[in-house]
């Protein structure tokens, strides 16, 4: 159902306010946490989210590098939501051989939330993934698999998060895509501006 809300509101409406925005950091250095990003429908890049997501995580746990995956972010959300799984699993596979002990963490907004439902992790790859952020997720309200060890998730992360919980899912009142009966598209644009993004740091910088 929610591939039906998708289509015609970012295909009319997010392409023109989700112009390409300058990636920030997409370095693959041996740091001791990286954020892998992957962006929502018709963006470039880390997009509306990831942009500012990436500076605020710089901040919150200094040395923190940031990598956006590539893929097709057209409106289409089965075979390019796969596809884009299939490139992020084998991005961490590969960064984590790379950097033996760097820990990621993960987040997608709309449908890069969808494309983190469908990556599949080897256990050894899954150890390092430290927390998930997901903004306006699709199937918040399914359940849907992680890609993370013994998920937890926090469904209201503005009111606080317990020291078990590894998972942010952050959903406006009345989005569009994610609340219940939502027609938000507005609410389903806010999370660069009002908050989310700082809060979604202090959740990372708590598990570091």
């Amino acid at each position: 159902m929610f591939i039906k809300h998708l289509i015609v509101p970012f295909a009319l409406v997010v392409s023109a306010l989700g112009a390409p925005t300058a990636e920030l950091g997409a370095r693959q250095s041996c740091s001791a946490l990286q954020l892998v990003h992957i962006a929502g429908t018709t963006e470039i890049g880390l997009g509306t989210v990831g942009t500012p997501l990436s500076s605020a995580l710089a901040s919150a746990v200094p040395g923190t590098t940031t990598y956006s995956i590539t893929y097709d972010t057209s409106a289409e959300y089965v075979v390019t939501v796969a596809a884009g799984a299939t490139t992020t699993a084998n991005y961490l596979a590969a960064q984590s051989a790379l950097c033996p002990n760097q820990r990621f963490v993960l987040s997608g907004y709309s449908k890069g939330a969808l494309v983190v439902h469908g990556t599949t992790l080897s256990s050894a790859v899954k150890a390092k993934v430290i927390a998930l952020l997901v903004f306006g997720d699709p199937s918040r309200n399914i359940n849907s698999p992680w890609p993370i060890n013994s998920p937890s998730v926090d469904l209201n992360p503005r009111d606080g998060s317990t020291s078990s919980q590894n998972i942010a899912s952050f959903c406006n009142t009345g989005d569009v895509f994610c609340w219940p009966s939502g027609t938000s598209l507005a609410a389903h644009l806010a999370y660069p501006t009002d908050g989310s993004i700082g809060i979604a740091a202090n959740f990372v910088k708590a598990r570091v």
